[in-house]
């Protein structure tokens, strides 16, 4: 794999694994180097009717059912499990997968609140929302590189909690775009993630994150929408009444020109979500043709 790494969300809005476990492994032969997993218990999009796979057990099959991709979150949300809790599950999916799992970890929205609440699990807002983000990355972060963990604080209360399994260490990233989210991706993760925006404004977040980790080094990756044909025109067909301020557009040399000005902006890791996930042609497209524009 190279320096910079290019991976796909996996098309997880179906109520068949199978189409999960195909997916990852279309990524793979197509020479991706990852493959994400949202975490929503239904989507954002579509209605609550709409079927969604539950994001780690979901990893725990993809990871069990692949070799050599990296496999990961993006992002699980800190309020859906308590956090020590979701730090036992990414133990787990870390024995399962040795070396390949990426934890990334975010608060949620205002968007999310229904969702929380439709299952009986706490919802924070406001400072509280980003305050129980960093405590969850805390404890999952101890978990998995401490030999206990103790901690209490207003979200969480540990005392020589002993981790078990105890794979090599998964890399955590904190995901979000605000200020607060910034520095702290900075100061307690392994990396960030930043969605959306144009490249100009990755670079600015990317800028803010490393200045709150002087001295060390934090993987800085980009997450976002892309819609990819043949051509442009085929793209810009493709995108039909969505929102094209919500997306890349294009045929593979305008995609690789965005991607490109992203890595040029500092981003080492590059996540794409295809609306149409299922297209084995995206992946191909992504892996071989744009792969080569970008010289990776």
């Amino acid at each position: 794999m190279s320096e910079i790494k290019i991976g796909v969300t996996l098309p997880q809005f179906t109520d068949d694994a199978g189409d999960v476990v195909d997916g990852a492994r279309r990524a793979r032969d197509a020479g991706l180097d990852s493959v994400f997993v949202f975490d929503h218990l239904w989507p954002l999009s579509g209605g609550k009717e709409r079927p969604i796979l539950e994001a780690w057990t979901t990893l725990a099959h993809v990871a069990a059912t692949t070799e050599e991709i990296l496999v990961g979150s993006l992002v699980t949300r800190s309020s859906l499990r308590h956090p020590a809790v979701l730090a036992k599950m990414a133990a787990t999916v870390g024995e399962i997968a040795p070396g390949r799992l990426i934890v990334g970890i975010g608060s949620g929205d205002e968007m999310s609140r229904p969702e929380n609440e439709a299952f009986g699990l706490p919802y924070y807002s406001g400072d509280d929302r980003v305050q129980q983000m960093i405590s969850t990355t805390d404890v999952v972060r101890r978990f998995l590189n401490d030999d206990a963990v103790s901690l209490k604080d207003d979200y969480a209360a540990l005392e020589d909690l002993p981790p078990s399994p105890t794979p090599p260490a998964p890399t955590v990233w904190i995901g979000g775009r605000s200020e607060r989210v910034l520095a702290a991706a900075g100061r307690v993760a392994d990396g960030w993630n930043g969605w959306g925006g144009t490249p100009e404004e990755f670079a600015h977040d990317a800028a803010t994150v490393r200045a709150a980790a002087p001295g060390r080094d934090i993987e800085l990756s980009w997450g976002g929408l892309v819609v990819l044909a043949e051509t442009d025109a085929d793209a810009v067909a493709k995108l039909g009444s969505r929102n094209p301020k919500e997306y890349v557009v294009g045929g593979p040399d305008a995609v690789a020109r965005h991607l490109g000005a992203l890595i040029d902006g500092g981003a080492g890791h590059l996540v794409v979500t295809f609306p149409d996930a299922a297209t084995p042609s995206n992946y191909e497209r992504l892996g071989g043709r744009i792969r080569d524009l970008l010289g990776l």
